[in-house]
């Protein structure tokens, strides 16, 4: 989006006349100009003919749905701020909203003040891109002029270092020549290695990539990509590209300038956000009480009938139904309330039956196999840890083998046993638990995003939570978590912690 679309002009797009003509009023009483659109494809055709900065959309609509909508819009559009408005309170689209980048999601009947606030953050998200614009602009600016002064790239590797952004120069092949700390730091020290290889892991040229088009246009260029560290993670940068032009006029290197996006738009603020924290909330819990209710018809029909086996399936639905519950509501509080890790010392064996116990029901529900490896008792492992939210992303990575093999024995019902192993052991002054699966496995490309907030291997199934929290406990813990997989065979996942 670019500075000059005014952020006070918005367009709201509903199929329902009266819904429009309501939230019109309401948003003109807000100070906003506003254009109507009946369906997506209408508001495609007034995008086109003029971008906006801001977009209130219903997701439920005939021609094209909401969900496209913010998808071509993203895709003219970028800077554009969309907000979700459904009738449905529905999770699901909540989580693929924010996926495809939309910066809010509101429930019909819209509140005023809900609608008020939501674009308050819409028009915060705005301001804070121009000004992240600005201050690269100004710093773009600060190194074309020492450029300039210098005559050469690569007399400017001290002011490089300074500046705090990925920095690297480009030959005509795109090979580096050279680059700044803070891109050592993220993506390794390789002089002569192909950028998109380094940055990318790739061995063709980016698409989008800003170098070749300075390169030919002997301007500078810029665009947004993903980039991926040398740790395996996509980050997504704001790059700028300046040619270095010779007497002689042509571009002999390029200097990309790249800044984190992530460092001033905190995309796990969507998660905090009152509106999907209560959507999470209510989807989820009204799925397990209607499993927990399930429980109860069962256990009162047996104790009437007395009949102990029927009783017992009962308790054990219900068993289960508390301890999802239980699952479900630490992870929302672990992400949304920051807490300090109260380590203490633990046994190794006695900590991870704890798991097993929890974990038993659904196993053996699922009809799976479990083989659990533990050290013998008299050399059970001590170590200190912070029990509550280690057991918690301990059991996340356990609940995902459960319905990887789940999901794996639809697909292929009669071609194996699948199971789950889970191992206790200790190695190089850690402890490791490791939890082998033979479900549907994930493609190397899957791993890579398996720790990304929002990411899903289940679909609509998961909401992207469970993972990305785990993750997060391990690293608090100053532990890793390696994964191995292969598509159709099954994951394993490796978690290291230090036993002291």
């Amino acid at each position: 989006m670019t500075q000059d679309i005014d952020i006070n002009e918005i367009l709201l797009v509903d199929d329902e006349e009266d819904i429009r003509d309501v939230l019109s009023i309401a948003l003109k009483d807000l100070g906003y100009r506003v254009t109507l659109a009946e369906n997506g494809q209408k508001a495609i055709k007034a995008f086109e003919t003029r971008p906006f900065s801001m977009v209130l959309t219903d997701i439920k609509m005939p021609v094209m749905d909401g969900i496209e909508l913010l998808k071509k819009v993203k895709h003219l559009s970028p800077g554009t701020e969309i907000i979700m408005i459904t009738g449905h309170g529905d999770m699901d689209l909540a989580i693929e909203s924010f996926r495809n980048q939309a910066v809010e999601f509101i429930t019909k009947p819209v509140d005023v003040n809900t609608l008020e606030t939501a674009l308050n953050r819409a028009k915060a998200k705005i301001e804070m891109k121009r000004r992240l614009a600005d201050y690269t602009t100004h710093l773009e600016r600060q190194v074309l002029e020492k450029t300039e002064e210098l005559k050469s790239v690569r007399e400017i590797s001290s002011i490089m270092d300074t500046l705090p952004m990925v920095i690297f120069c480009v030959d005509r092949e795109l090979r580096i020549t050279s680059c700044n700390g803070l891109f050592k730091e993220q993506f390794g020290d390789r002089p002569g290695d192909l950028c998109h290889r380094v940055c990318k892991g790739k061995e063709i040229p980016c698409e989008d990539c800003p170098a070749l088009k300075s390169f030919i246009s002997k301007q500078p260029e810029q665009a947004e990509i993903l980039y991926t560290t040398r740790d395996l993670r996509e980050v997504s940068f704001l790059a700028w590209a300046s040619p270095v032009v010779e007497p002689d006029d042509t571009v002999s290197e390029v200097m990309i300038m790249a800044i984190d996006v992530s460092r001033v738009v905190d995309i796990e603020d969507h998660l905090k956000s009152l509106g999907l924290m209560i959507g999470s909330v209510s989807h989820g819990i009204k799925g397990l009480l209607t499993g927990l209710d399930g429980g109860l018809y069962v256990l009162d029909s047996a104790l009437k009938k007395q009949d102990q086996d029927q009783a017992k399936e009962g308790l054990e639905m219900m068993k289960l139904m508390t301890s999802k519950i239980r699952k479900m509501i630490l992870d929302i509080l672990f992400y949304t309330k920051k807490r300090e890790f109260k380590k203490e010392p633990l046994a190794a064996i006695p900590f991870a039956r704890e798991i097993i116990q929890t974990m038993k029901p659904k196993i053996e529900t699922a009809h799976l196999s479990l083989t659990l490896r533990l050290p013998p008792e008299e050399k059970d492992i001590e170590f200190m840890a912070d029990p509550e939210p280690l057991s918690s992303a301990i059991i996340n990575i356990f609940d995902n083998a459960v319905d990887a093999c789940v999901e794996q024995k639809k697909r292929q019902p009669s071609n194996q046993d699948h199971g789950i192993t889970f191992s206790v052991g200790q190695k190089n002054g850690q402890i490791e638990f490791a939890i082998s699966d033979t479900g549907t496995g994930m493609t190397a490309q899957e791993i890579k995003q398996a720790f990304t907030l929002f990411h899903s291997g289940k679909g609509k199934k998961g909401t992207g939570l469970g993972l990305f929290i785990a993750d997060k406990v391990i690293a608090q813990h100053q532990g890793t978590i390696d994964v191995t997989s292969e598509p159709g065979k099954g994951s394993s996942f490796s978690i290291r912690l230090p036993l002291t």
